[in-house]
C-alpha cells in the first residue's frame, strides 16, 4: 500500500509533501485533485467503491486530505444575459445552489468510502468539518480543560453590548463557519444601529487575549513545530512581518496535544496566544493548516517531514 494526498497538485503543501514521500519511496504518491470535480475530473462511487480513471484508489492506505473542496468554484453565468429577467438571472442561481449541493454530497460520499474502504485519512472529514463548525470545535475543546477565550456567539444585540461592558480588554469577531478575518470591536460596532445587522446572521465574539501569537504544529500526537509570528495586524495571515521557531512552554504543549486528541486531529495548526505573563488561550485547532510558507522562511522543515513520515507509516501498516 503507498500514501495518497487529495489536494491540487499545484498547492504548496502537496508539493512539499510529495516531493519528500517521493525522497522516501521513488514511486511516490497518489495525488488526487477533486477540486476539478464534476467539470474536468471524473471519479465515481461504484457500489459503494471508490473510483477514479487512472488512479489505482485501492492502492492507498492512508489519505493526507489537504482539501476537501466543498464549494465549486466561482463561475461567471455567461448564458445568462446580464441585461435579462430577474427570474432568469435567479433560476441560473438556484442551477449553482442545486449543483453545488450535488457536488458537496458526493464528495462527502467519497471520501467517506475511501475510509470505509480500509483507509486511513489525515484528517477525517468529522475533523476537517470542524473549519465550518467553530462552535462544535469549542465545545470539544472546553471539554479537553484547555484554556480558551470567552467566547459569545448569537444575533442579540445586548447580548454582545454585555459581553463588552463586562471585559477588561478589547472583543473580536469572526465567522462562525470560517474563511474571513478576525476583526477588533471598535466603539462605532457597538452602536445600535450597527448592531441590528446582526439580524442578517449570528456572529463569533471572543475577548481579545492580549500577547504573542505562537502557532503549534501536532502530527500523531507528538509537536513536531512551533513558531512565533509577530505582525502588525490583529489576523496575522497574510501579514507577517516576521516567523522565528518559537519553544511552547510545558502547558502550551501538554494543552496542545490534548487539544488535537479532544479535536480527534491526526494533524493539525493549533493558533495559541500567549499573554505577557506567561498564561495563554488556544483560539483554534485548523484541520488543514499551511505550512509551507512558514518552513521556507525558517529555512527547516519539521512539519513536511514529520507529516510524510506519518502517511507512509501509516500506508505500510
Amino acid at each position: 500500500m503507498k500514501p495518497g494526498i487529495i489536494g491540487p497538485a499545484h498547492d504548496p503543501q502537496v508539493r512539499r509533501v510529495a516531493r519528500r514521500l517521493r525522497e522516501l519511496d521513488a514511486t511516490g504518491p497518489v495525488v488526487l485533485d477533486l477540486s476539478r470535480f464534476p467539470g474536468s475530473g471524473r471519479a465515481s462511487l461504484v457500489d459503494g467503491v471508490p473510483a477514479c480513471p487512472g488512479v489505482d484508489v485501492g492502492a492507498v492506505g492512508c489519505w493526507y486530505l489537504r482539501s476537501m473542496p466543498l464549494a465549486l468554484p466561482f463561475q461567471p453565468l455567461r448564458e445568462v444575459d446580464p441585461h435579462g429577467s430577474a427570474t432568469a438571472l435567479l433560476d441560473a442561481a438556484r442551477r449553482a445552489f442545486a449543483a453545488g449541493r450535488e457536488r458537496r454530497s458526493f464528495l462527502a460520499s467519497f471520501v467517506a468510502g475511501l475510509a470505509r474502504a480500509g483507509a486511513t485519512l489525515v484528517n477525517a472529514p468529522a475533523a476537517a468539518a470542524q473549519h465550518f463548525l467553530k462552535l462544535e470545535q469549542l465545545e470539544l475543546l472546553r471539554a479537553a480543560g484547555v484554556p480558551l477565550p470567552r467566547t459569545l456567539a448569537t444575533n442579540d444585540p445586548e447580548a454582545v453590548a454585555d459581553l463588552a461592558a463586562s471585559l477588561d480588554g478589547a472583543l473580536v469577531y469572526k465567522p462562525l463557519a470560517g474563511g474571513g478575518l478576525c476583526r477588533r470591536v471598535t466603539d462605532d460596532d457597538l452602536r445600535p444601529q450597527r448592531l441590528r445587522a446582526l439580524a442578517a446572521a449570528p456572529v463569533l465574539f471572543q475577548e481579545e487575549i492580549p500577547g504573542r501569537n505562537i502557532r503549534v504544529y501536532v502530527v500523531g500526537g507528538r509537536i513536531a513545530a512551533s513558531y512565533e509570528i509577530a505582525s502588525d495586524e490583529l489576523d496575522y495571515r497574510g501579514a507577517e512581518t516576521s516567523v522565528r521557531t518559537a519553544e511552547p512552554s510545558d502547558a502550551e504543549r501538554a494543552a496542545c496535544i490534548a487539544a488535537a486528541a479532544a479535536c480527534g486531529m491526526t494533524f493539525t495548526g493549533i493558533d495559541v496566544r500567549r499573554r505577557p505573563d506567561g498564561s495563554f488561550a488556544l483560539l483554534e485547532c485548523n484541520p488543514s493548516p499551511m505550512f509551507a510558507a512558514i518552513e521556507r522562511r525558517t529555512g527547516g522543515a519539521p512539519v513536511t517531514e514529520m507529516l510524510a513520515n506519518l502517511l507512509r507509516g501509516a500506508a505500510l501498516r
